[in-house]
């Protein structure tokens, strides 16, 4: 039978990005947590970034906005991948939650992850929205969001760690925690007296809870 990392790979993997447009996403995200806007970046940067012509890009991309949403998928697709071969492994579920979050840390630590996020969703709403359009089209990748909320569940119940079995309120449970924690690294300097480690427990607690 096909494990779910090998049916991840196959759906999301079966092409391997070409270096060029590897290295554009490359590019975006160390100019974006440089401090690089999103109405200021241009596809001449990119491409100087990246090391390549800026001609090149148009040929695989038509517009800086989609050249992002790839962007921002092919960081999100490895983190993906991450957990699902945890999952594959037979991690614990708090484990690979914890997985998780330190995955959470990495990338705030790099690209400064979420807040890059949140200026990037921010200023689209100042220029029609274009950026969001291009994320539109990338929707197809929650759907393997959704297969690993579910497999983590899954073990989570195995484990005698929950009981809840409605999967909106899974869902909702596990997001909400997450994005719970997800505010604490954006947002550091408000919570200076909870150090990371605490965030996680206490994220990983209230997960507990709101499945029992």
């Amino acid at each position: 039978m096909e494990s779910f990392v090998e049916s991840y790979e196959k759906e999301f993997w079966a092409e391997e990005y070409p270096p060029k447009v590897k290295a554009m996403f490359e590019a975006v995200l160390e100019l974006f947590a440089s401090g690089k806007g999103l109405n200021s970046l241009t596809v001449s940067e990119i491409t100087a970034k990246a090391g390549i012509g800026k001609g090149t890009a148009y040929e695989y991309f038509s517009t800086k906005e989609e050249i992002i949403a790839g962007a921002l998928e092919y960081e999100g697709k490895k983190h993906v991948k991450m957990i699902a071969e945890l999952i594959e492994s037979e991690r614990s579920f708090r484990e690979i939650i914890m997985t998780g979050f330190a995955l959470m840390d990495s990338v705030f630590g790099k690209y400064r992850g979420f807040a890059v996020i949140i200026k990037i969703l921010h200023e689209d709403t100042t220029n029609g929205g274009e950026m969001l359009t291009e994320m539109k089209k990338h929707e197809e990748c929650f759907g393997i969001v959704k297969q690993l909320v579910e497999k983590v569940a899954k073990l989570a119940r195995k484990e005698n760690l929950i009981q809840e079995t409605d999967y909106y309120k899974i869902q909702t449970a596990i997001i909400s925690q997450v994005m719970g924690y997800a505010t604490y690294i954006t947002y550091q300097g408000i919570y200076a007296r909870v150090d990371s480690e605490k965030a996680k427990e206490v994220a990983y607690e209230n997960m507990i809870k709101l499945l029992n």
